[in-house]
């Protein structure tokens, strides 16, 4: 469940995640030099960061805060969150992937098992991964999800049931929200059958599926009909938040890509006009002295002709 937080492409970022600052001032005392991987302290404070958020991602995309369940407030989620991240729970799962074999301490051999310092280190794993994956956020998203998963089973067990939350309004308020922009006509299809199997041969089941497009479908079956329709709705809310998020960045590549055609166009055009006030025959014209003179001796014959009619009346 948690193997792909050890896969690195950057190994060195990893050896850095494991190394304690214990370690780095051993090496040091003992060889003078300072160790080429440094420490996990700052990975750490900002995995502590990266899984505060996506904790509230993870609880975002589950349609929480919602006044039908008991998260009415983003505070609500807070709290969950400030109960759930501690080292208790963060150490559970450095041992379930033997971290404590892997970590560097020094001579500290007890500390391995300590639940602070484990807990730290599958911060400084996850604040390691922000570099590793180059500051993509749907790749640490994919990582972390899990994690927070985990937390919310091992802390407190709240299950669906236990939160009140209906999938079903959700998807439906999602959809009404982005009507215009999304293309998507949903058809509810349900079918009543017997179970064949030995087992349960006096149980039937209820097979549901929900088509949103022609690409997208959600299928499943169950015996509780609520239950299963629920379960249905609450995977293709999920699956047109994706819908709506990659249509939403391919539409913004599409302008951002129209953008630079339009200021490529406007550029060719300004150099178009350029060239051609450049290659014309432009002439201007210059007065010499004696055309302004000659300006000069036309304005004061008139003027001495006005003078003469005038003192003629």
């Amino acid at each position: 469940m948690f193997n792909q937080l050890l896969e690195f492409r950057n190994t060195k970022l990893l050896v850095q995640a494991f190394t304690n600052k214990i370690h780095e001032i051993e090496y040091f005392q003992k060889t003078g030099q300072q160790y080429q991987y440094g420490n996990n302290e700052d990975f750490s404070i900002a995995g502590q960061q990266l899984l505060e958020f996506y904790f509230y991602d993870y609880m975002l995309l589950q349609g929480f805060p919602n006044q039908q369940s008991q998260f009415k407030k983003p505070s609500d989620i807070i709290q969950l969150r400030q109960r759930l991240i501690n080292d208790k729970y963060l150490s559970e799962i450095a041992i379930l992937l033997s971290i404590q074999n892997l970590l560097n301490i020094g001579n500290q051999k007890s500390l391995k098992n300590n639940p602070k310092v484990l807990s730290d280190c599958v911060k400084s794993i996850i604040g390691a991964h922000y570099y590793d994956k180059q500051n993509d956020l749907e790749a640490l998203r994919d990582i972390i999800h899990p994690i927070v998963v985990q937390l919310l089973n091992k802390g407190e067990q709240i299950t669906r049931t236990q939160w009140k939350y209906n999938p079903k309004s959700s998807f439906l308020e999602y959809l009404n929200s982005y009507k215009g922009e999304l293309n998507i006509n949903p058809k509810l299809t349900i079918e009543w059958k017997k179970d064949d199997s030995i087992l349960n041969q006096n149980k039937s089941l209820y097979l549901i599926s929900l088509e949103l497009n022609s690409t997208m479908k959600v299928q499943k079956v169950g015996i509780n009909k609520r239950e299963t329709e629920q379960s249905v709705y609450l995977e293709a809310l999920l699956q047109l938040r994706n819908y709506h998020t990659r249509n939403y960045q391919k539409q913004k590549k599409l302008n951002y890509k129209t953008e630079i055609q339009e200021n490529q166009g406007e550029s060719e055009l300004s150099t178009s006009l350029d060239s051609t006030l450049n290659n014309q025959d432009l002439s201007y014209y210059s007065f010499t002295e004696k055309t302004l003179d000659k300006l000069q001796l036309n304005f004061d014959q008139q003027l001495n002709l006005m003078l003469e009619q005038l003192a003629n009346e």
